[in-house]
Formats: C-alpha cells, structure tokens, sequence
C-alpha cells in the first residue's frame, strides 16, 4: 500500500487484516484492546521497548485502551497514509451494494 493509492479492494483487505489483529488483541472482546495486554505481549515476545512507544501513539491521551476506529487511523498513519481512511469512511448508503467492515458502529466503506 506504501506509495500509492490502494484500489477499493486493497483497502477492504488491509481493514480485514487490521480488524483481525485487533480482535486478536481484544481479550474480552469488549471492542477495545488494552494497552496493559499489548504491553504483556510485547515482553513475551521481547519488544517491550517497542511496543511501549507504539502504545504511546496509539493511546496518545492515556485511557488504557484503543477501538477499532483510533487503532486503524493510527496504524495507517504509521504507514503514512492515513489519508487514504478518509476517502473510505462514510455513511452508509441503503442503496450500496459495496462490502464494508464495521465495529462498534463505525462504518467503513469504499467510495468509487
């Protein structure tokens, strides 16, 4: 996705993957990841360094933990393209037939 514009179906597919990692990461499936359980991670793996400065953009106010919707704009905006989120999110059309990926009501869709 790195220096160019994803078509609709990369994007949808990149979310898919986010949304995995996420859920993965979500350990009572309350639609937030706690920084405390990526922290636990990143030990037992040895990047707690790592993942202790990634939490600290990621949770940049200190709450504890991260939805769906800020741990996607984040991550994009890691990869440098946190503006290609913007031209996928909106509002849900009736009349769409475009696949989406939701989560605690946030909508994501492909606009042509």
């Amino acid at each position: 996705m790195e220096g160019n514009v994803p078509d609709q179906e990369q994007l949808l597919q990149f979310l898919r993957r986010l949304k995995e990692v996420f859920d993965v990461c979500d350990e009572d499936a309350d639609g937030f990841i706690r920084v405390e359980h990526l922290v636990d991670l990143g030990l037992q793996f040895g990047q707690g360094d790592e993942v202790k400065k990634l939490t600290r953009y990621l949770d940049p106010n200190a709450h504890g933990k991260i939805n769906f919707k800020d741990f996607c704009h984040r991550v994009l905006a890691i990869k440098g393209c946190e503006g290609i989120l913007k031209m996928a999110v909106g509002p849900r059309s009736v009349a769409s037939t475009q696949p989406s990926v939701t989560d605690n009501g946030y909508i994501y869709q492909v606009h042509c």
